[in-house]
């Protein structure tokens, strides 16, 4: 027993006297890993294999090695760097050029080293660094560990809201099965009542034409009986035609009444001719006969109203009116006057129309939901669904002129805090990057004026309240926002655990 205890001790000692020994030789500037490959008692091999020099050489203020390995402690190599040890704090690799500049990057204050101890810029702060790093480090996996436990009831969260998702899908099937069964049916009664109503309405006009078609047919030929008789009542001496003295002692030709009918009221009915056959006359002469007849009675029955004289000539020149346009005539359409009958079942085809679109709407509205809740199953909401109970979730963040607002999974947008229209920065479109789940991309947003369309990057970092903490634009109709989120909280990250070789 011991034996193997003398055995162990002189390992030990051994191994301490290797590592102070390496500690001895490793030239300034070299980190542990790479003191092996600076030893004094042979010359340095540069890295890049290009030469080899005398160890003296190493640290000489003066570059000799392509790869500026030869002087780890200096800043005469452009490309070097200096490790700084930084014993009770985190190691750290600073480029040669910031040696002795004056300004202490290691907190050990070992790049500073060709400044007098008096009047160096540095003291050793790497222990009460070391202590905050360490302080700092356990806050932030405190953070990770209460964040993965709201994680876990997220996931948990979103597992209860897929299965109701799907069971409201079932649901929704259903319902939609039963609306499509109302929908046949309606279909099928609305096409029955509709046929019923095509069938009755054509009848109806159909009746309705050929009675108009009738008494039109009865009233021309009346018109024609009263041409005939008109005629025969002017020409006096039966000769079957009609001439100026015949019109002259007609009294129905006096238009203004004076007692004597005058050769422009006698032109007026003859058409400027000297004689009227019966075709004639009952082409045009009978015709204004009856506006002369309509005038006279209007007149006698107007007698204390004053009447403007019929114009000869606005009479042949407006045809379309005919003169009569001072009557004031209701040229309007009635529309039909159906029968209750029939006004029954065209309120029945109305009503079957109806349910028609109500059952066909309802059917489109249960589909919307449902193809709805199937793109809510089929999003990428993380590995195991930990960002679903987000999706919809919107957070603002106001910086000097603008205020951002993010809608997970949805759309970005901006809009001035002065007022103004809001700009939208982008839409959902999938995680980018690696680790995967930790950046968002939404594109597609408005295009810049002479630029490309906008879009936003959304960083997620480890958080117990779900806010936007930065927004910026680093380019040109880029933008970028930092977003704090539980869901986000998967493992502490390895950063924040201190080993103990940077204890040492």
């Amino acid at each position: 027993m011991e034996k193997i205890s003398y055995v162990l001790l002189i390992i030990l000692c051994n191994l301490f006297s290797l590592i102070t020994c390496l500690n001895i030789v490793r030239p300034r500037g070299v980190p542990f890993e790479r003191a092996s490959l600076y030893r004094p008692e042979k010359d340095f091999s540069c890295f890049d294999g290009s030469i080899v020099i005398p160890f003296s050489f190493v640290n000489d203020d003066y570059c000799d090695c392509l790869d500026s390995s030869d002087e780890p402690g200096t800043s005469a190599c452009p490309n070097g760097t200096f490790y700084c040890t930084n014993a009770g704090h985190t190691s750290l690799v600073i480029p040669s050029s910031r040696v002795n500049d004056g300004i202490c990057d290691c907190c050990d204050g070992s790049d500073e080293w060709a400044f007098d101890q008096k009047k160096s810029p540095c003291g050793s702060t790497c222990e009460q660094l070391g202590r905050a790093a360490r302080v700092e480090a356990e806050r932030v996996q405190q953070m990770y560990v209460a964040g993965n436990e709201i994680r876990a009831q997220l996931i948990g969260k979103a597992k209860e809201q897929r299965a109701e998702k799907q069971n409201k899908i079932s649901d929704l099937l259903q319902q939609k099965h039963d609306a499509e069964v109302i929908r046949n049916q309606t279909m099928k009664e609305k096409e029955e009542a509709a046929n019923i109503e095509k069938t009755v309405l054509n009848t109806y006009h159909l009746v309705e034409e050929l009675t108009k078609k009738h008494q039109d047919e009865a009233k021309q030929e009346k018109d024609k009986i009263e041409a005939q008789n008109a005629f025969n009542s002017i020409d006096t001496n039966k000769n079957n035609i009609i001439d100026e003295d015949e019109v002259g002692a007609y009294s129905t030709f006096d238009q203004n009444k004076d007692g004597t009918i005058s050769q422009d009221e006698k032109d007026y009915i003859m058409q400027n001719k000297k004689k009227l056959s019966l075709n004639d006359f009952m082409s045009t002469g009978w015709t204004r006969l009856k506006k002369l007849i309509i005038f006279s009675s209007f007149t006698n029955e107007q007698s204390e109203k004053s009447i403007e004289r019929i114009d000869d000539k606005r009479v042949d020149d407006e045809t379309s009116n005919d003169g009569v346009e001072h009557l004031d005539i209701d040229h309007s359409i009635d529309k039909p006057q159906y029968t209750k009958n029939i006004q029954l079942i065209i309120e029945k085809a109305r009503k079957a129309r109806e349910s028609f679109e109500e059952a066909d709407r309802r059917i489109r509205d249960i589909q919307r939901e449902i193809s709805h809740l199937q793109e809510s199953l089929t999003k990428d909401y993380g590995p195991e669904d930990e960002f679903a109970t987000l999706d919809g979730e919107c957070y603002e963040f106001a910086d000097r002129d603008y205020v951002y607002k993010l809608c997970l999974f949805d759309q970005v947008t901006q809009r001035p805090k002065n007022g103004g229209s809001e700009v939208r920065l982008g839409a959902w479109n999938k995680w980018i990057g690696e680790p995967k789940y930790h950046t968002m991309l939404y594109d597609r947003g408005q295009s810049c004026w002479n630029g490309p369309p906008r879009s936003t990057h959304v960083h997620l970092i480890c958080g117990l309240e779900p806010a936007i903490i930065s927004a910026s634009e680093p380019n040109r109709c880029e933008y970028a926002m930092d977003f704090v989120v539980p869901s986000a909280c998967t493992q502490p990250d390895e950063k924040t655990q201190v080993s103990e070789h940077d204890e040492l």
